[in-house]
């Protein structure tokens, strides 16, 4: 026990804690004596022989003018082990005219328990958050045979078999600080049955996992999640959806769920994968491949932005002339003109379904790389 929250931090929260709720001198020190927190910063380091003394004998000491002209490191007041189930954690002194600070010495010393257990208590199940998180990890990508994988699950007693499905959301602030606390409060918010695993995955990122549901139910799900935990994730938050994939192909739903996102920050909106249909050959291309091609087919006009521009603005408005040329606010021979010459420098004929199919996936992947 005593090595997973026995840190300086720990106990200068401690000190905090206390000083905030009597205004007296405080100081905390190791089972050695040595002092590791106090409001007298000078303090800190030096050896506290009452403290020292009350840690062997596991009781209350009053340090009385006559102790400290004998005792090493001591000042009035009085000292407290800090005892959890019956393990002495170290010793609370407070500092001043015994007869005044005394009576707080039982009352700071059960809030003093009462502080470091709840500190084990949220170290103990950050720990567990952790060990899940290591856990979802290997079970998406496939890193633990099947049957140790229902093994392992039991130690978190979780039925994998239901769970079918991942949501990825990436935003803004980071997710690396979620406490294991803030982490129940957005299962709450997604789940009064709490069913779902939500995982810390990264910065910036939180998967959910869940056992799949219809889309419409999913979309609605997920506008209430994000409404209810605004204040708690902050305003841009976007959102992928893979499909139901089953509990031992999560690496499949993970994948579209991951794809499906990059989409949804471009776009600032929920994506699920099924509604990709140009972005499953673009994420599956690599960048060589997207730069080899432009430069194969628009590259030439790159150069200058009033074209490509045009083109864009062309190919989204359905070829349009007369909306294009609104769009641009420019005359409709100035449009045939620009036409004409991206015809040229690309060797392309804009008339020809191919040549046009080629144009849209070019300006596509230079879209992409220009983001």
């Amino acid at each position: 026990m005593q090595p997973l929250f026995k840190t300086d931090k720990v106990f200068a929260s401690l000190v905090n804690e206390i000083t905030n709720s009597i205004n007296e001198q405080v100081i905390i020190t190791n089972e050695q004596g040595i002092i590791v927190a106090s409001t007298d910063l000078t303090r800190i380091g030096n050896y506290h022989e009452g403290a020292y003394l009350a840690m062997k004998k596991q009781q209350k000491m009053v340090m009385t003018q006559e102790l400290t002209e004998k005792l090493q490191g001591v000042r009035k007041g009085i000292v407290l082990p800090i005892i959890i189930e019956n393990k002495p954690l170290g010793v609370l002194g407070i500092t001043g005219d015994p007869l005044e600070v005394e009576p707080y010495g039982q009352i700071v010393q059960r809030m003093s328990e009462l502080f470091i257990k709840e500190t084990i208590d949220q170290m103990t199940q950050e720990k567990m958050a952790r060990n899940l998180e290591l856990f979802v990890f290997d079970w998406i990508y496939e890193n633990i045979e099947p049957y140790l994988l229902l093994e392992r699950s039991e130690f978190f007693n979780i039925d994998v078999t239901k769970y079918n499905q991942v949501i990825s959301l990436h935003m803004i602030s980071t997710t690396d600080n979620l406490s294991y606390k803030e982490i129940l409060n957005l299962k709450r918010a997604w789940d009064n049955d709490q069913d779902a695993l939500i995982i810390r995955w990264g910065q910036g990122k939180l998967i959910i996992i869940d056992v799949g549901y219809e889309r419409y139910v999913l979309q609605k799900k997920i506008l209430h999640f994000l409404h209810a935990t605004k204040k708690q994730l902050g305003d841009e938050v976007y959102v992928g959806v893979g499909q139901s994939t089953g509990y031992l192909d999560l690496l499949t739903s993970f994948e579209q769920a991951e794809r499906a996102c990059l989409i949804a920050r471009k776009e600032q909106r929920i994506i699920f994968e099924e509604q990709l249909q140009f972005e499953m050959l673009q994420y599956r291309l690599d960048k060589q491949t997207k730069q080899k091609f432009i430069e194969r087919t628009i590259a030439t006009i790159l150069s200058d932005k009033n074209l490509v521009a045009t083109i864009s603005c062309w190919l989204k408005n359905g070829m349009s002339i007369q909306k294009t040329a609104e769009e641009l606010y420019i005359h409709k021979n100035t449009l045939y003109y620009r036409l004409q010459k991206i015809e040229e420098m690309t060797k392309m004929n804009l008339s020809n379904m191919d040549h046009l199919v080629l144009f849209y996936i070019g300006l596509r992947f230079w879209d992409e790389m220009e983001d």
